[in-house]
């Protein structure tokens, strides 16, 4: 797994369906394999109830609003996780020779 990252910068009209032009951090080989994660815009219907009773005091405890996680991190001095995979690596690849 070499672990070039790279972007897809527009779609072809031309050619198959689903060809795309991309940039990549460094060269990629024929032998390298693409894996081309994409989405799909979603229509979401417009839903909204307004709930009044919660915002009184009167309730049992009153309303109360969730906690953003940097505010439960910052409250509760737990460090911030950080995923090995997500670090930048320097890519490091083989110097390969090719036949002319």
């Amino acid at each position: 797994v070499s672990g070039i990252r790279g972007q897809v910068k527009k779609a072809l009209r031309e050619g198959q369906p689903g060809s795309f032009r991309a940039t990549f951090e460094d060269k990629i080989l024929l032998s390298d394999i693409v894996f081309c994660r994409t989405w799909v815009p979603v229509e979401i219907k417009k839903y909204y109830n307004p709930v009044t009773s919660l915002l009184s005091k009167d309730g049992a405890e009153g309303w109360r609003a969730m906690k953003p996680k940097a505010l439960l991190h910052v409250e509760t001095e737990t460090p911030i996780e950080v995923k090995p995979d997500s670090i930048y690596k320097p890519i490091e690849r083989k110097q390969r020779s090719f036949n002319k």
